[in-house]
This record gives structure tokens, C-alpha cells and sequence, in this order.
């Protein structure tokens, strides 16, 4: 099996969990604190790891205590980076309430750069797929990232999620051109469109506009809809983004069809056992 480049960002988190969301200017009551390592490429090494698979994660967490931080957070999971800018790393401040409900705010960094000298050392021959979380399309160099996908010319997959209100217009155009499978929550799909419309009308557009497939997650499933077909992998929660859309395309690399892949997503980003999940990937790819 060949590797996924992911290319996305790893950073330090600061969680307050709170009796309730502020409103205005309102203090909060503060319940808990925690520090802990988060972002697209984070997450999406994480699921690879767990899953055995190989990978290389695109990122430069930066220098100072934050940096450091998701830097040692990544590889004592084994989640190498190709680094590059030397910069500071920055964080993202959230508060969350008892329902789950956050607030963010992001103190950008050099995990949000990409750099061309990131890549000198990839070999395109070694790689099926790229994986690009959309808050790499709001910083430095994100018009350079698109010129380094169109010279790989490998299938593409785009995960929006944190910071996709913060993409760049022109950077996101030139990705559609390439056709890439854009995987996002309703929000992020209700943000691309300009308005609240039915998630599947979303889709067809976008589907049509890329002439490849969409994935939209909701609470009651996810949609799934390409040029040429369109149906739900029904699930009991909504899943988490950043997590789904990795072991989605970690099944689809693995050679498993789009629906059993979705399906198995659902699963494995609800919080079922990692050795479980990866004994029935195992089986999924056996009976293909």
C-alpha cells in the first residue's frame, strides 16, 4: 500500500471547559483546563498510525513552548513532520461548554505555512494520495501548495473543518480545478454555498463544479454524492471531521468501496476500540 501525504496543520490546544459559553463580554466560570496537541495533520497521523498505515504529515508545528509542545505531542505517537520555516508556532485558545459546544480562537503560527522546501524530499512515485486540511489554504504559502499538488498530479482529497471561513478565495478556486473529493460538515458546506440550502443541492453543485465527489457529515449521516451518484451512510451521531475523513480515505486507499469505506468511518470515529476497528478493516480488505 502506498502512503498518504497529509498535509495539515499540528498545533498546541488550550481547552477551558466552562459552566456555559460567554455571551458579550461575560467571564465564564471555569470548570477545567487542559493542554493537549490537535489539527488536521495531528489527527489524521493519529488514524493512521492506530490503522498501520503509512503516511507522512507535511507541517511545521514552529519553535517556541507551543511549538515544542505539538511537536513532542506528535512524535510520541510516531507522527514524523516534514518541517521547514523555523518560525513561531502559535495555538488555538477553545472553551467548551457540558453540551460540547465550543468557542475558538486561533493564534495563527507557522503551523498554518507550507513551504515548498517541506516537499524537496517526497517522491510522488511512493504516495497514492494527498490530504489537505483546508486551514492550510488561510496562510503563508497556501497559493505554493497549490502549485506543488498540481505538480504531483496524485488523487486529492480536501477536508474542511477549523479555519475554512479563513481560506483563501483565489487558493481554493485553483484546488477545485484540480478535482478534488471535498470532504466537510454542513456548516462548512452552508459557507461554501453563501447560504442555507439542502445539503444534497450543495453537493450536486459542487460535485459538478469539481467533477468529483462530496462528502457531507451531519448528526443522521453522511452524504455522499458524485457526478454520477448520490446516496446517505446513515450513522447515530455526528461525527468529527478531521477523524472521519481520515480513516475514510485510509479505507479507500486500502481498496475498500466508497459505501463499506463511509461505513466503517462512521464507525471508527465514533469512539469504538482501535483494535477492534482495525481487525475489521482488515477483514473489509480481505473480502473485498
Amino acid at each position: 500500500m502506498k502512503k498518504l501525504l497529509i498535509i495539515g496543520s499540528v498545533h498546541t490546544e488550550l481547552r477551558t471547559y466552562v459552566k456555559a459559553l460567554p455571551k458579550g463580554n461575560e467571564e465564564a466560570e471555569i470548570l477545567s483546563q487542559r493542554q493537549t496537541v490537535s489539527g488536521g495533520g495531528y489527527q489524521a497521523g493519529r488514524c493512521f498510525r492506530m490503522l498501520g498505515f503509512p503516511f507522512t504529515v507535511i507541517c511545521d508545528p514552529g519553535e517556541g513552548v507551543y511549538g515544542s509542545y505539538a511537536r513532542e505531542g506528535a512524535a510520541e505517537l510516531g507522527i514524523e513532520l516534514a518541517e521547514g520555516s523555523g518560525e513561531i508556532g502559535g495555538c488555538t485558545f477553545r472553551m467548551i461548554d457540558p453540551a460540547g459546544n465550543d468557542a475558538a480562537f486561533c493564534v495563527d503560527g507557522s503551523e498554518y505555512h507550507f513551504s515548498i522546501t517541506q516537499v524537496y524530499d517526497i517522491d510522488p512515485d511512493e504516495y497514492g494520495a494527498a490530504a489537505v486540511y483546508a486551514e492550510m489554504l488561510s496562510g503563508e504559502g497556501a497559493e505554493e501548495l497549490v502549485d506543488v499538488l498540481r505538480e504531483l498530479e496524485m488523487p486529492l482529497y480536501l477536508i474542511f473543518g477549523e479555519k475554512s471561513r479563513d481560506i483563501l478565495p483565489e487558493a481554493l478556486e485553483a484546488l477545485k480545478d484540480l478535482s478534488p473529493v471535498m470532504i466537510m460538515d454542513e456548516s462548512d458546506a452552508f459557507d461554501l454555498n453563501g447560504a442555507k440550502e439542502r445539503p444534497d443541492g450543495i453537493a450536486r453543485k459542487l460535485a459538478a463544479e469539481t467533477q468529483a465527489a462530496v462528502m457531507i457529515l451531519s448528526g443522521s449521516g453522511v452524504l455522499y454524492c458524485s457526478p454520477d451518484d448520490t446516496w446517505v451512510a446513515p450513522c447515530s451521531e455526528k461525527p468529527q471531521c478531521h477523524v472521519w475523513a481520515a480513516y475514510c480515505i485510509a479505507a479507500f486507499m486500502a481498496g475498500v468501496d466508497r459505501r463499506n469505506g463511509m461505513m466503517f468511518a462512521n464507525e471508527a470515529s465514533a469512539g469504538n476500540d482501535p483494535a477492534a476497528m482495525k481487525q475489521r478493516l482488515a477483514g473489509m480488505i480481505l473480502h473485498r
